[in-house]
């Protein structure tokens, strides 16, 4: 194999590294875009949960709040010795 053969062989092999560098960056830069179309949709996501969150205490809070309300009102019921004839 003569010297040019050797350099002709060595700059075939060396574009094609060229080639296969340029599709991995492509590779990791469509990976980025999608890394941070993910951690958009987590920041999205623990927004929802914490929103959730607060509704779910409300609506505890609320329903607490009847609970005591129509215990009360038993209460007051059980303690009216009028309204039950025995």
């Amino acid at each position: 194999m003569t010297e040019n053969q050797k350099l002709d062989l060595i700059i075939v092999n060396m574009q094609g590294m060229q080639e296969e560098i340029k599709s991995i960056k492509d590779g990791m830069q469509g990976m980025q875009e999608e890394i941070k179309g993910v951690k958009k949709d987590i920041k999205s996501l623990r927004r929802q949960v914490v929103k959730s969150t607060v509704e779910l205490r409300d609506m505890d809070e609320m329903i607490l709040d009847e609970v005591e309300r129509v215990h009360g009102i038993l209460e007051r019921h059980k303690a009216d010795k009028t309204v039950h004839t025995v």
